[in-house]
């Protein structure tokens, strides 16, 4: 199911841009701010859960290591 979300997320910014394109109502550059604009929230997004896993394996790593600890 993530992978899906993910998938999506990906696609949304060229699906963006190609109907921008060939739907011919707005203005080129108008259509590559706008892809631009969306490839910054995909850029954003993926480092945000880059940024989410690599605390959850951090914190995982201390926790496994104070169990291993002997405690007195």
């Amino acid at each position: 199911m993530l992978k899906l979300i993910g998938i999506i997320v990906a696609a949304m910014p060229v699906i963006l841009f190609v109907r921008a394109i060939f739907m011919g109502s707005k203005k080129r550059s108008q259509a590559m701010s706008n892809f631009k604009k969306q490839v910054d929230y995909v850029v954003w997004a993926i480092l945000f859960m880059i940024g989410c896993g690599l605390v959850f394996s951090i914190g995982k790593l201390i926790y496994d290591m104070r169990m291993m600890t002997p405690h007195p």
